[in-house]
């Protein structure tokens, strides 16, 4: 192995640990708040799977952006959320089993979602659109979905191990996730300020802001924690999956990671002073 692949191992099993963590502090009854409440359900996957794959396609139609921009906010919109979304959502003091249940649940959908979408995206811009069904899923069980469900199982059959094991666990995931990140970002950097200068960051910067206004306009009102984890769900999406569906449609474009790279710390920035207006309204 090199040194690109051992990295991406590396980065691959911290994400696999990162979302078994959650799923060990995770009981049944919390996973499935969102199934218990289907209007939020419906509420959810409008803003994050049809709301903001449309906010895509007009920011694609209406401005002119660069290919790779176009490509890469709309493998953003159809992707799902990313394991470290729940420790985003803690920090606004959004429900942890809802942020939980609407990563489940966007993962899934997004087996079916990801191949409709770009279906009818292909339609509306006339080109073939490629996805690698394959990957997406294995990226899907791999990363959310058996080690989420894995904690979850395991909290339930056996709490007392569950609870034991999880800190140590998510220390880890933690660990590993800077060793790995850093060299990549390092190597990225140059390209990710390349990008930043022609347009991509404000394109990017626009997508999220109107994601946490989707977000937080169709959280439920009755519970301000939902609409805080609805709003940072709309804005964020899981990076693996997005460089893998834009990869697939532009295979011999080196910027793909790059670009989403760029997106993961706009949104990181975007979303701050969000995330402090909701603790300073947070009630006591």
């Amino acid at each position: 192995m090199n040194a690109v692949e051992i990295i991406t191992l590396i980065l691959k099993i911290s994400i696999f640990l990162t979302a078994l963590g959650y799923g060990l502090k995770t009981t049944a009854e919390d996973a499935f708040y969102l199934f218990r409440n289907p209007g939020l359900l419906l509420r959810s996957i409008l803003a994050m799977n049809i709301i903001m794959p449309v906010v895509a396609i007009l920011m694609a139609l209406l401005f002119n952006l660069p290919p790779l921009v176009k490509v890469a906010l709309l493998a953003i919109s159809v992707s799902p959320l990313a394991p470290l979304f729940p420790k985003k959502t803690s920090k606004a003091g959004g429900r942890q089993g809802y942020a939980l249940g609407l990563m489940l649940v966007a993962s899934m959908f997004c087996i079916l979602l990801i191949p409709v979408t770009l279906e009818i995206l292909a339609r509306i811009f006339k080109v073939p659109v490629e996805v690698n069904s394959k990957a997406l899923i294995i990226t899907a069980l791999v990363s959310v979905i058996i080690p989420l469900i894995s904690g979850i199982a395991a909290q339930h059959f056996a709490p007392a191990f569950a609870d034991k094991i999880s800190n140590p666990v998510s220390r880890i995931a933690l660990i590993l996730l800077i060793v790995s990140a850093l060299p990549v970002l390092v190597k990225m950097f140059p390209a990710i300020v390349h990008l930043a200068g022609n347009g991509t960051a404000l394109a990017i910067a626009g997508f999220v802001i109107l994601g946490v206004c989707v977000g937080h306009f169709l959280g439920n009102t009755a519970e301000k924690d939902d609409r805080s984890v609805l709003a940072l769900a709309t804005a964020s999406r899981h990076p693996a999956i997005a460089i893998s569906v834009a990869s697939a449609n532009m295979p011999d474009h080196h910027l793909v990671p790059a670009a989403i790279l760029l997106y993961l710390l706009i949104n990181a920035i975007v979303t701050l002073p969000y995330l402090k207006w909701l603790q300073k309204n947070k009630p006591e």
